[in-house]
């Protein structure tokens, strides 16, 4: 552009004429209008993060109050569990008549075999769970079948897997584990053998373990590795053993 006053081209965005000096009121008016809109961008973006900000600190502040309030009120309701299962008026808490029926009840079951029936009368009306403080007399039969039903239900979940379509019968380790707990028990109670039978069973006809296998389980040390044919792919080897079974 041109100078108002003394006539040389110079840029329009500048000031002032670099000859003369003479201000350029064109760019001087251009320059306060984007100081203007620059003054208030930056008004409106301080604006926004700072709701920004307390809406996500609303929004923090909320969802903390709801999972503290979880969190009262799972304590609350386990303490009041507690409370009742401990106190006189809970199910657990069985006297006299009651609890003298209880444990005919238990040695009739445990007489007609019916261990599971016998196991879930006395862990249901017993505050101190698998310890019977409620049936000292049945305590070790009762524990034993304890014992039985972690390997029962671990025999369940395999036969759950069949009746999908695999057909085969996959020891797992946490199924190790469950046998070992079996078989470590020192209570030699009156049903220890029945059931010893029974578990043998399991191994021998369902996961397919031969009898020197099946011995070498119950005499395995505390923490050693129990393996098959040399390996500790227990899941693989019962895997196979039962396609080849199957394949027969």
């Amino acid at each position: 552009m041109k100078c108002t006053n003394c006539g040389a081209n110079f840029a329009s965005d500048q000031l002032r004429c670099p000859y003369c000096g003479t201000v350029n009121e064109h760019a001087l008016k251009l320059a306060k209008e984007l100081q203007t809109y620059d003054a208030a961008y930056e008004k409106k973006r301080d604006e926004l993060l700072e709701n920004g900000t307390n809406q996500v600190l609303r929004h923090l502040t909320f969802g903390l109050g709801i999972v503290f309030l979880a969190i009262v009120l799972v304590s609350f309701g386990c303490a009041a569990f507690f409370q009742y299962r401990f106190s006189e008026k809970s199910s657990y808490q069985v006297t006299g008549a009651r609890l003298t029926q209880n444990k005919e009840t238990i040695g009739r079951y445990l007489d007609e075999g019916q261990y599971i029936r016998a196991y879930l009368l006395a862990s249901t009306t017993d505050p101190t769970g698998e310890r019977f403080q409620n049936y000292p007399e049945y305590a070790a039969e009762l524990y034993d079948i304890y014992n039985y039903s972690l390997v029962l239900m671990g025999v369940l979940q395999s036969m759950d897997s069949m009746d999908e379509g695999n057909n085969y019968a996959s020891l797992q380790d946490t199924d190790v584990i469950s046998f070992q707990i079996f078989y470590g028990s020192e209570s030699n109670s009156a049903v220890k053998e029945e059931l010893t039978r029974e578990v043998d069973g399991f191994l021998k006809n369902y996961y397919r373990l031969t009898e020197e296998e099946i011995e070498a389980l119950k005499t395995l040390e505390s923490g050693k590795q129990f393996t098959l044919e040399g390996s500790a792919d227990i899941e693989g080897i019962t895997k196979k053993r039962m396609e080849a079974y199957f394949e027969e």
